[in-house]
């Protein structure tokens, strides 16, 4: 759209330059209107997805949705589960639904949510979730994460692997996710959106089907 206003433009000086006068002066005027309008956002060429991905070069929109920070923390006990976090913002104007997750590398995923009841931890798998018109929402220790069995051996600390968020409509939004120890700190954004529980303990879940 902005090469289509460019050119519109250098047509405008063309005919311009080719008058005498009276079309002159008009042409003064308008090629003063023109180029005050050139850099109104590329000729309305801007939108919200593209302010995103301004504002986060790494981390561009997929289908209105904004997906970063994405970390995978290896369990401390080998056999345990892993634990995938991540930073999820949405740009559309209606709710959104996440229905299911997918790690590379993991043999299942599942969403899921630490609630504190009576002072206890308790933690249980999360549904769907649903984030609200524009709304961020951290996925992180203490709150809604993602449970991954049955790892990879492949998978290292100081390595990446490919995170994979499915919508209830089936739309799906990917990103490459950093791979840390049990004891290495996870992005700050995520560090600090819970109460910290850098060693959540999933053994609770060990004996599960999957």
């Amino acid at each position: 759209m902005a090469q289509v206003c460019k050119a519109a433009y250098l047509a405008a000086i063309t005919n311009c330059v080719q008058g005498t006068g009276f079309i002159m002066r008009s042409c003064t005027t308008l090629l003063w209107l023109a180029a005050a309008a050139l850099p109104l956002a590329a000729c309305g060429d801007s939108t919200p997805a593209d302010d995103a991905a301004q504002q986060d070069a790494a981390a561009p929109a997929q289908l209105g949705m904004v997906l970063y920070n994405a970390a995978i923390r290896l369990p401390a006990v080998s056999g345990r589960p892993a634990g995938a976090y991540f930073t999820l913002q949405s740009l559309r104007d209606e709710p959104v639904r996440i229905a299911g997750v997918d790690v590379t590398g993991a043999g299942e995923a599942e969403l899921h949510e630490t609630k504190v009841v009576d002072g206890i931890s308790m933690m249980a798998a999360a549904g769907t979730i649903v984030l609200e018109p524009r709304e961020t929402v951290q996925f992180a220790p203490g709150g809604f994460h993602v449970m991954l069995f049955d790892i990879d051996p492949a998978l290292v600390a100081g390595g990446t692997t490919d995170l994979t968020l499915t919508l209830e409509n089936g739309d799906k939004i990917s990103a490459t996710a950093q791979i840390v120890g049990p004891a290495d700190p996870l992005p700050a954004a995520l560090e600090g959106a819970k109460e910290a529980m850098p060693a959540m303990d999933h053994s609770a879940h060990e004996g599960m089907a999957h």
